[in-house]
């Protein structure tokens, strides 16, 4: 195998394990979530986007709108969301946060970031600047947004 194909191999390896780290469940007894991955990413995608629609929300995500109304019902039930007939369309639906929502999805980043931040304080600041700008490098030459 070439050099160049066993470092990718490490890296795929070591990707692995930084997706594990920061993933909350990897964190032992007391880390169950309540809601699963695809719910919080709906709910940080609607904190950011107040009164989108589960059109724009299911494109967003790569998935159905029959999809992305299952999980929306489901947040909707738990009380994390709330539907109301769009203002330009009645026969529309835009997503908010209630005030419960919103604070649970702003402990969530809170609880997240601190998560994140005890991972990499292995590396100096200026190893995680360097970190950063080879992640950004990687990921706008391959068309990803942030």
């Amino acid at each position: 195998m070439e050099d160049r194909e066993r470092q990718i191999e490490q890296l795929m390896e070591k990707l692995h394990s930084l997706k594990r780290l920061m993933t909350p469940e990897s964190h032992g007894p007391g880390c169950h979530q309540e809601l699963a991955p695809s719910q919080w990413l709906v709910l940080h995608l609607v904190s950011h986007q107040e009164g989108i629609g589960i059109k724009d929300l299911a494109s967003q995500l790569g998935i159905t709108s029959s999809a992305a109304t299952q999980v929306v019902n489901g947040l909707v039930n738990k009380g994390f969301l709330v539907r109301q007939a769009s203002p330009d369309d009645r026969r529309a639906l835009c997503l908010s946060l209630p005030e419960e929502g919103r604070r649970r999805v702003e402990a969530a980043k809170k609880q997240r970031l601190e998560r994140i931040a005890s991972i990499f304080k292995v590396l100096s600041e200026e190893e995680l600047r360097t970190f950063i700008d080879l992640a950004d490098r990687v990921c706008s030459r391959n068309h990803l947004k942030e």
